[in-house]
């Protein structure tokens, strides 16, 4: 579907139709996402499922995307795999989100009218890790690095000499007295 997921939807037409869409888009083609969640060749399939619920218009999102992010304990590039799968209701307006039943996540379509790449935007932004970190298998290089190059604990003490600045400070009183005699 390329150039088609950017075009502007009616929302109402798709729910009333229980329209579905498929599409494979690049992660950099994607709308508002940090340009580095661009870099590499990530891609992200995703499925829309259109319907009706309680009187509002949902969208059924599901996102399967291969990214290239950075590991923040090793500062290192790393491969992610996001797999994502959430209901939301379409809202024309921030007064009909506010009239949207509880604990559901709503997606903002002003005039009623969405991309679906900004909302697969949304849904991949919300399904990302808050800091993302190699898998508890995987051992980080540079955190590797860091503990084979750490000194082991007597060879640290040895390695740090000790400092005393009140070591001499008797000395010091005793002279500055028998200076002032």
């Amino acid at each position: 579907m390329p150039g088609g997921a950017l075009k502007l939807r009616d929302v109402r037409k798709l729910a009333d139709s229980r329209a579905v869409f498929e599409f494979e888009v690049p992660v950099a083609e994607l709308p508002g996402l940090p340009a580095d969640l661009g870099a590499g060749d990530g891609r992200v399939q995703v499925q829309v499922r259109f319907g009706r619920q309680q009187g509002f218009a949902i969208a059924d999102v599901t996102l399967n995307a291969r990214l290239q992010v950075l590991c923040q304990r090793c500062m290192a590039p790393m491969p992610l795999a996001v797999q994502a799968h959430s209901a939301v209701i379409v809202v024309e307006s921030e007064r009909e989100a506010e009239d949207a039943p509880a604990g559901w996540e709503t997606f903002l379509a002003p005039e009623g009218r969405l991309s679906l790449e900004s909302l697969a935007a949304e849904e991949l932004l919300l399904a990302l890790p808050i800091v993302p970190l190699h898998d508890a298998d995987a051992v980080c290089a540079a955190a590797d690095a860091v503990v084979r190059d750490m000194p082991s604990a007597p060879a640290a003490a040895d390695a740090v000499a000790t400092a005393r600045p009140f070591a001499d400070l008797k000395a010091l009183l005793q002279r500055g007295g028998k200076e002032s005699e």
